[in-house]
């Protein structure tokens, strides 16, 4: 069976770096961004299971705005997400409008939540998006 693909976007290295780290410990082969562009130039040029986005990224772009471009993408309009945000007050409004499947992780988080929340979606389920259910497990 061939391991699962997850993009990952945050514009903090470090962040990007433990959530990397943690996705391959747990079998998953993962392509790191910084920028939303990068995201994008990935997806198009390679299919992923699930992408994990950071919801602040930076001053020009958001998670929700990478993800309703990857959406664009042939291939990638059902991709499920997973926000990652460290304001809880933004989960709601994230997933409330957002369409498709999709989850919520509290920042700080512990490599178990992050994994649970990855193959919850890769494996088919995870919320409908209108439907908000936010895991706030902390480190």
């Amino acid at each position: 069976m061939s391991r699962r693909r997850v993009l990952v976007v945050d514009d903090e290295p470090r962040i990007l770096d433990i959530v990397k780290y943690f996705l391959e410990q747990g079998g998953f082969d993962v392509e790191p961004c910084t920028t939303g562009d990068a995201a994008v130039a990935a997806a198009r040029a390679h299919g992923f299971d699930v992408a994990v986005l950071d919801i602040v990224l930076g001053p020009r772009s958001s998670g929700y705005e990478v993800a309703g471009r990857l959406k664009k993408i042939s291939g990638s309009e059902a991709m499920p997400v997973l926000f990652m945000s460290s304001k809880v007050e933004m989960a709601d409004l994230f997933l409330q409008s957002f369409e498709g499947r999709a989850e919520f992780l509290l920042k700080p988080f512990k490599k178990e939540a992050l994994l649970e929340a990855v193959g919850l979606l890769v494996d088919g389920g995870g919320r409908q998006a209108k439907k908000t259910r936010r895991r706030e497990k902390r480190a």
